[in-house]
C-alpha cells in the first residue's frame, strides 16, 4: 500500500514538474548569463563600426585621387588608380562589407519591436544603399540579403534600377522618421554616433532625405518635395549635430584609413595641384588645414603640390619633405569618420533655395556652409573670405560657387562625397570640373580627356551571381549624372 502511494505520488510530482517548466531539456545547455543570440545593442554597435570602416576604409581612400585632392607622391611610381586603370576586384571588399556585414545587421534591427532601433536602422540602411547606387548604379535591393529559407533562400538576387532604389530609399527614410518621432529612448552608448539621442537621429534622417532629393536635381528635380521638406524639417545644422563615428587612436580603435595605410603599403599621397591651385587662387586660409607645408628645400614652410598623375616627372632624388602631404586633421589615428556634416547640409540647403526658392535664404545658407567648415577645421576668417567669392547673380553662377566650395570643404574629411558631388555639379551648362578644375593625368588610359564616373561591378559578384549585369566601363554614368 505504501509502495503504491509512493509510486503514484512520484508520478504526480514528475508530471507537475514537467508541466511547470517550459521545454526544460532545450534549456539544459543554455548559459543564463550568455545569450545565444546577439542583442540589439550589440548589432547596432557592430553595424556602426562596420559603416565607419566602409566610409574611411573603402570609400574615401578610393575616391580622394579621383576627386583630385591627392596624387601619387614621392616614394612610388604612378599607380593604376591614378591612370584610371580599374579592375573589378578593386571593389570586392566594399561590396562584401556593405552586403554581407552591414546590411545583414541592419535587416535584423529593422525587424525589431523597438521603434528606436527600427527607425535608426531604416535611416542607416538608406544611407548604405545610397552609397551603393552612387558608385555602381543598378544593384541588388528588393531581393538583397534574403538568403534565409523563410525569405525564399535567394542567393542570387536580381538587380534593381538605381532610380527605382532611390524612390524606395526616400520612403524608407520617411518610415524611419515616423518611427523615431514616437519612439521611446531605448538606445544608449551602443550608438556611437548620437548616444541614443533620437532628436539628432531625426535631424540626420531629414538631412539624408534632402541629400537623396538634391542628388536628383539634374535628372529628376522635385522642387515641391524639397520645399516641403525644408519648411517642416529639422536638420543637421551645427557641429553638435554632425554624424560621425569616433575612434580613440589606440590599437583596435584607429581611424580606418590611417590603420590601413600605416599597417599596409604606407601613405604615399601628396597634395594635388588641382586642389592647391584653386585654394591659392581664392586665397583660401583653409589650405594649411588640409595640407602640411613642405619642411625642406626651396618651398620649406609652403604648401607645395604635384600636378595630378605626374609623379614620374618629379626628380627621382627629391625627398618627400620637399612636398606637402595631408594635415593632421585630414589624416590621423584618432580622426572621426564623418557620415554627414553640417557644412554638407547647409550647402544642400543653399542649392535647394537657389534652385527651388525654398523657405531658406540661399545667400545665408551658403555663408553658413562655409563658416561651418571653417569652424570644424579651426580656421578663422570665414566671413571675410565668403565676401570675396562674389556669390549671387544667375543660377549657374550660384551653382558654380556652391560646387567649388562644397568640393573644397570635403577635402580630407568627406573625400568620397566630394567626388560624387563633383560629378553631379559637372553639368552640361558648366563643365566646371572636367574642363576647368581637374587636371587630366598624362598617363590616363581613358581617351578624349574623359574622367571616371562610376565603379566597376565587383569580380566576386559577377562570378557568383548570374543575375549580375554585363560589366560596364568606369566612364558609364550613374542615372542621376548628366
Amino acid at each position: 500500500m505504501n509502495m503504491k502511494f509512493s509510486i503514484k505520488t512520484f508520478l504526480v510530482v514528475l508530471v507537475l514538474g514537467i508541466s511547470s517548466c517550459e521545454t526544460p531539456f532545450d534549456e539544459v545547455n543554455i548559459d543564463p548569463n550568455n545569450s545565444p543570440t546577439a542583442q540589439e545593442s550589440q548589432i547596432l554597435s557592430s553595424a556602426l563600426g562596420q559603416i565607419g570602416y566602409l566610409v574611411d576604409g573603402n570609400l574615401n581612400p578610393s575616391s580622394f585621387l579621383w576627386a583630385q585632392y591627392y596624387t601619387w607622391g614621392i616614394g612610388v611610381s604612378i599607380g593604376n588608380q591614378e591612370r584610371y586603370v580599374s579592375e573589378p576586384d578593386d571593389f570586392d571588399g566594399y561590396w562584401a562589407r556593405a552586403y554581407s556585414d552591414i546590411l545583414i545587421d541592419l535587416k535584423f534591427l529593422r525587424k525589431s519591436e523597438s521603434l528606436a532601433y527600427k527607425g535608426v536602422s531604416d535611416l542607416l540602411t538608406a544611407y548604405v544603399y545610397q552609397g551603393l547606387v552612387d558608385h555602381f548604379g543598378d544593384v541588388p535591393f528588393s531581393e538583397a540579403v534574403s538568403g534565409e529559407i523563410a525569405e525564399g533562400g535567394i542567393l542570387t538576387p536580381k538587380y534593381d534600377s538605381g532610380a527605382a532604389i532611390y524612390s524606395e530609399l526616400i520612403k524608407m527614410v520617411d518610415a524611419g522618421l515616423t518611427d523615431l518621432a514616437v519612439a521611446p529612448d531605448e538606445i544608449g552608448d551602443d550608438d556611437y554616433v548620437y548616444h541614443g539621442d533620437l532628436t539628432k537621429w531625426i535631424k540626420f534622417g531629414n538631412s539624408l532625405k534632402l541629400r537623396l532629393l538634391m542628388r536628383l536635381s539634374e535628372s529628376a528635380p522635385n522642387g515641391e518635395a524639397v520645399k516641403s521638406l525644408i519648411s517642416g524639417g529639422n536638420f543637421i545644422s551645427s557641429s553638435q549635430d554632425v554624424a560621425e563615428i569616433p575612434f580613440t587612436g589606440v590599437a583596435g580603435s584607429q581611424n580606418p584609413m590611417y590603420a590601413s595605410f600605416e599597417w599596409g603599403v604606407g601613405d604615399f599621397y601628396f597634395a594635388s595641384n588641382a586642389s592647391v591651385n584653386v585654394l591659392n587662387d581664392l586665397n583660401d586660409p583653409r589650405i594649411t588645414a588640409f595640407y602640411s607645408p613642405a619642411s625642406s628645400g626651396t618651398f620649406n614652410g609652403q604648401i607645395r603640390g604635384i600636378n595630378q598623375g605626374t609623379i614620374d616627372n618629379e626628380p627621382f632624388t627629391s625627398p618627400a619633405s620637399d612636398y606637402s602631404g595631408s594635415s593632421d586633421q585630414a589624416y590621423g589615428a584618432s580622426n572621426s569618420v564623418i557620415l554627414m556634416s553640417d557644412w554638407e547640409v547647409w550647402f544642400l540647403r543653399a542649392e535647394a533655395a537657389a534652385r527651388y526658392g525654398t523657405a531658406d535664404n540661399d545667400d545665408a545658407a551658403f555663408a553658413n556652409a562655409i563658416s561651418s567648415n571653417f569652424n570644424y577645421l579651426g580656421v578663422s576668417g570665414a566671413s571675410a573670405y565668403t565676401a570675396t567669392l562674389n556669390y549671387g547673380g544667375s543660377l549657374d553662377n550660384k551653382l558654380d560657387k556652391i560646387a567649388v566650395q562644397k568640393w573644397i570643404s570635403m577635402n580630407g574629411l568627406q573625400e568620397d562625397e566630394g567626388w560624387i558631388e563633383s560629378r553631379r555639379f559637372d553639368r552640361p551648362s558648366s563643365r566646371l570640373f572636367t574642363n576647368g578644375i581637374f587636371q587630366y593625368p598624362p598617363l590616363s588610359v581613358i581617351a578624349n580627356k574623359a574622367y571616371p564616373a562610376s565603379w566597376l561591378f565587383p569580380a566576386s559578384e559577377r562570378s557568383l551571381n548570374p543575375n549580375a549585369p554585363s560589366q560596364r566601363t568606369i566612364t558609364d554614368k550613374i542615372f542621376w549624372d548628366n
